[in-house]
């Protein structure tokens, strides 16, 4: 009897720990708890909102609207969102404009500016693309207004930047050396920090990996929402489970 509850406790804690170590970041945005944004990462960086973004329909359960004025969201500090060689970051974006009143960019994401872990922008250089600054800085293919795009930048494991526009490839270039732990400054969804390029529009389904993503990876992740990652609510499993144990 005590081998097999040893054998289904073991099997219990492989079953309800997230298996990609390697994303540090995920916020579905299907709900806010107050300011609360969840992450469902493995780390549990969670986030709260600036100014008052709404919970809309998303492009997979809800997602945050954000008004390119005074919305976004901080995620403090904490050294797992730090990256050392690679990074990918990833999200599904709609918005009416590529750059904000100020400047010729718009943020997505942020870590940091000075030291560069990684700034994920829309801009209107090359007639409408993304822009990633990781230890240096590139632009994307086109991208489209109006419409719902799924947008992955990435430091690769060649030290060179990677896009994917709606899972196809999307350019590239840039590069360098990323910060690591170097890079203190907390993440911001929904701005950058040089203190405007405010996004105006809709964002969901934020992921960040420290390590870089296949383009088969990246078309799976662009498919799935919460529910389709996580099938079975990971803490309802473990209350199942135990109960199953309780009775032998």
């Amino acid at each position: 009897m005590t081998i097999i509850m040893l054998m289904l406790v073991s099997s219990l804690t492989y079953s309800v720990e997230d298996p990609d170590k390697s994303m540090v970041l995920y916020l579905s945005f299907d709900q806010l708890n107050g300011k609360k944004v969840e992450d469902h990462s493995k780390y549990g960086n969670h986030g709260e909102t600036a100014g008052k973004p709404k919970l809309v329909e998303g492009k997979f359960g809800k997602c945050l609207e954000f008004n390119g004025k005074s919305d976004w969201v901080v995620v403090p500090h904490h050294k797992t969102l730090c990256v050392e060689e690679q990074v990918t970051v990833m999200a599904w974006i709609k918005t009416e404009r590529f750059t904000d009143p100020a400047t010729r960019w718009q943020g997505i994401l942020a870590k940091s500016n000075a030291t560069r872990s990684y700034s994920f922008y829309t801009t209107s250089d090359a007639g409408g693309a993304l822009h990633f600054s990781a230890a240096g800085g590139s632009v994307s293919n086109k991208i489209k207004l109006n419409e719902w795009q799924h947008v992955v930048a990435q430091m690769t494991e060649k030290g060179q930047h990677q896009y994917y526009i709606n899972g196809e490839n999307g350019g590239g270039g840039g590069g360098g050396v990323l910060p690591g732990e170097k890079d203190v400054d907390d993440v911001l969804v929904g701005k950058t920090h040089e203190g405007t390029r405010e996004f105006l529009g809709l964002i969901d389904e934020v992921r960040i990996w420290n390590r870089e993503l296949s383009q088969k990876e990246v078309k799976e992740h662009m498919n799935m929402g919460y529910d389709e990652l996580f099938p079975v609510d990971p803490r309802q499993r473990l209350t199942t489970t135990w109960g199953a144990l309780k009775k032998l």
